[in-house]
């Protein structure tokens, strides 16, 4: 095979996606950051910039979501809301917390209802991804 047909086949073949992410953050800038970082990871990414949005998305697209990456200062309904409105959709939602602040009754709230990853902004990408990958293998 010459390299023109072996180029051919390789853009033919679109690389595997490693999972499907619900990213929810209300910071526009953050938003697009964290889809572009994503999907060059390979994640296939939806986003929602509130929490009415997220809920509507997850409710359309659950059986294809993998994990949801939360922030937990949203408008309209608050992230904490947002997560028990998911958990009743689907009790097995799995769900990774990046908030500017986490305060601890809420935190420990959510804890006892299954989300055991919580990053506090800024966080560290590879971190973040890491958490995210093994959330989807598991």
């Amino acid at each position: 095979m010459d390299a023109i047909s072996e180029a051919s086949v390789s853009k033919a073949q679109p690389a595997a996606r490693r999972g499907t992410i619900l990213v929810v953050e209300d910071e526009e800038l953050m938003l697009r950051l964290l889809k572009r970082v994503l999907s060059q990871q390979d994640f296939e990414v939806f986003t929602a910039a509130d929490g009415e949005e997220a809920i509507e998305i997850y409710r359309a697209h659950k059986q294809e979501i993998d994990v949801v990456l939360l922030d937990l200062g949203l408008p309209k309904i608050s992230g904490v809301e947002v997560f028990f409105k998911m958990k009743e959709e689907n009790p097995n939602v799995r769900v990774v917390v990046a908030s500017g602040f986490l305060e601890p009754e809420a935190k420990a709230e959510i804890a006892r209802a299954g989300v055991s990853h919580f990053f506090l902004k800024p966080y560290i990408f590879e971190e973040l991804i890491d958490a995210l990958r093994s959330m989807i293998e598991r």
